[in-house]
Parts: structure tokens; sequence; C-alpha cells
């Protein structure tokens, strides 16, 4: 058999036959990879669209998303659990260097942990702005390093609310205010974060079992009958250097690489994601 080096950004399409296998998908990899190349050299317009980001705070892959958004022209609304003029700041400095004509940035408290909250937020945004959104990308995570199987606890089941059951909750409560306002032709785009950690780590509580869970939406999309509403890309995220989550292995990321495994900035993964 010929061996197929695979780039490392690529797509992948479900087989026929297991639909749970995703096998590499050359015609689409070669347009995304295009598309990029266009990207970076000419640049692309957000004008008019409306994107929510959760989990963007500093250092974060969600910050370099917000940022190519904004330069986009694209009108943003960002969470952060701590909200303060410390975070408000942040975001701020962020708008001032990479917001463009038409761009909006709009910084909202939020615990995705909590129930009310992911209700109120979807709330606000349509009801009170008045707005539809195109682009949901939920990346909100908290870390569980050191806790094995015999250490789960409830910063672990925490975690576990944070990235599954809330972030399942989040886009039911799009896909409920886009329903109840006949929205079936414009249906938002949903990044959803992935891993290629599905244990292999190891001493990482709940985070492999958060991953999977995540990606049963991508079966769920047809056959619950939201596809008018909800488009559902699951990206998997390699070894991002620098994120909260990753800061841990950061020490062991350059050896990691002289073994020949490729990691990334935000910045580039950031781009990847963009």
């Amino acid at each position: 058999l010929k061996k197929i080096v695979l780039p490392h950004v690529h797509v992948r399409k479900p087989s026929d036959v297991d639909p749970t296998i995703r096998l590499y998908d050359v015609e689409s990899t070669c347009v995304l990879l295009s598309c990029m190349r266009e990207m970076a050299s000419t640049g692309i317009s957000f004008a008019g669209k409306v994107a929510l980001l959760t989990g963007c705070g500093k250092n974060s892959i969600g910050a370099e998303i917000v940022k190519a958004l904004l330069e986009g022209g694209a009108t943003v609304f960002v969470t952060t659990s701590s909200f303060s003029m410390k975070t408000t700041g942040l975001f701020r400095e962020i708008y001032e260097q990479h917001g463009s004509r038409g761009s909006r940035l709009i910084v909202l408290p939020f615990n995705q942990a909590s129930k009310v909250d992911v209700q109120s937020l979807v709330a606000h945004i349509y009801n009170v702005h008045k707005l539809d959104l195109d682009f949901v990308i939920p990346f909100a995570a908290l870390s569980e390093v050191g806790r094995t199987i015999t250490d789960i606890d409830s910063r672990s089941e925490l975690a576990h609310r944070i990235m599954l059951t809330n972030t399942v909750r989040l886009l039911g409560e799009v896909v409920t205010a886009k329903k109840a306002r006949d929205i079936t032709t414009r249906p938002a785009l949903v990044i959803l974060p992935m891993s290629p950690n599905h244990g292999n780590f190891g001493g990482d509580g709940l985070y492999a079992e958060s991953k999977l869970g995540v990606e049963s939406l991508m079966g769920k999309w047809y056959s619950e009958g939201w596809d008018d509403q909800l488009s559902i890309v699951g990206a998997i995220i390699g070894w991002t250097r620098g994120t909260g989550l990753m800061s841990g292995n950061n020490v062991v990321a350059a050896g990691v690489e002289k073994m020949g495994m490729r990691t990334f900035s935000t910045t580039e993964m950031g781009f990847n994601l963009s």
C-alpha cells in the first residue's frame, strides 16, 4: 500500500460503511488549504456576521479567533467568568488592535456551569440585541491535571458539566431561539472543540470523556432534526502550546517536536480554525 502523509490541517468525512470512522477527504482538504492561503494573503470578510465565543481568555485559542473575526468586521459576543476591569481591559486592548470597520465586541459575564446563565446568555443575544447567531464557538474549558480514575472529584464533575453538559445545553438554547423565530435558512456554524486525546495522556480527570461526548453531536445533527438551525464542524485540535489546559506540558513541547511531532502556537491554531 502507498503511504499517505497527511497535512497537519486536513478534512475528514464519515465512512459510508461506519459513520463513526472518518476518512481523509482529499478534495475537501485541497479546497480548505486553498481558502487558507487566500485568507492569509488577501484577508476574509465577516461583515454582517454575528459570533458567540466562550472560553476566549488570555493566551487562549479562542482569543485568536476573536481577533480574526474582528478584523473581518463581525459582531462578536465573548464571555468571561471573571468580569472585572482587568478582564474587560484585555478585551478592549484586543478591539483597539484588531477591530475594523463595522466590527463590534460585546463582553458578557457568564458561568458556563450554570443552567440559568446558559439560558440567559442566548436570550440576551436574541431578545435584547435582536441578533441572530451565525457562528457559535463553545471553547470554555477547565483543567483537570493530576486526576486519575481514583481521583475524580468535584472539580472533574464541574469541568465535565462545562465542557459537555452545558455545551450541549447552550447549543440547544440556540436551536430553540431560532425555531421560536422561524429561522430555518440561516443555520449557525458550530465549531466543536474536539481532541485527539481520548485517554492517551492520562491523569486529566474526565477530559477525554467530555471530548468523546461532544463528538456525539455530529451524529445528532441529522438524527434529531435541528439541521436547519445548526451546522456542525468537529475541530480535532492538536497540541497547542501556552493555553491554560496545556501550560503544564509546555516544558516537554520542544522535546516532543524533536521526535517528529508537530505542536502549534495559539496564533497558528487560531488561524487554522478561522
